[in-house]
């Protein structure tokens, strides 16, 4: 008898201190992409746009770099960059090279924010209908250390 109760102290302390323990502290949300697509997604288009979802996690973000794909057997170039929180435009200075994009922002996006960003003016240097994966990368506020977001993958057909 003392054995069972004593088996049964136990392991209601243990389920009540791992519960506890869980219920402290969760699981910190990583920024991340959520989708991303061309518009209209026809290689013949002579100015598509790419969007790109991403959510931001548990840490407000000040940058994304998102790069070009370095095996691209074509040539990317893109118009202008447009990012929006849902519903409003984001004040941000972008700088577009032929290897990466640079987006700052005049402030940090808060942690939960959906960010909507639209490279517009998108054009190709073939008529191959691919999947493009373009790399996307963020900095946290206060940090100068990159965080991979993931990878966009935007699909074109012929």
């Amino acid at each position: 008898m003392q054995r069972f109760t004593l088996t049964a102290i136990l392991t209601t302390l243990l389920t009540t201190t791992i519960s506890t323990a869980l219920a402290q502290k969760p699981a910190p949300k990583a920024s991340s992409i959520i989708h991303s697509a061309a518009y209209p997604n026809r290689v013949k288009v002579t100015s598509a746009t790419y969007h790109i979802g991403v959510q931001v996690g548990n840490i407000s973000l000040s940058e994304l770099r998102v790069r070009i794909p370095e095996d691209a057997p074509a040539q990317i170039r893109v118009g202008q960059v447009a990012v929006a929180e849902v519903g409003k435009p984001v004040d941000v200075t972008s700088s577009l090279g032929r290897k990466e994009i640079m987006i700052a922002f005049a402030q940090p996006i808060t942690a939960g924010t959906v960010l909507e960003i639209d490279l517009n003016g998108v054009r190709t240097s073939d008529l191959l209908g691919r999947t493009w994966r373009f790399p996307v990368y963020g900095k946290s506020a206060g940090s100068n250390q990159e965080i991979s977001l993931g990878t966009a993958r935007i699909q074109t057909y012929k």
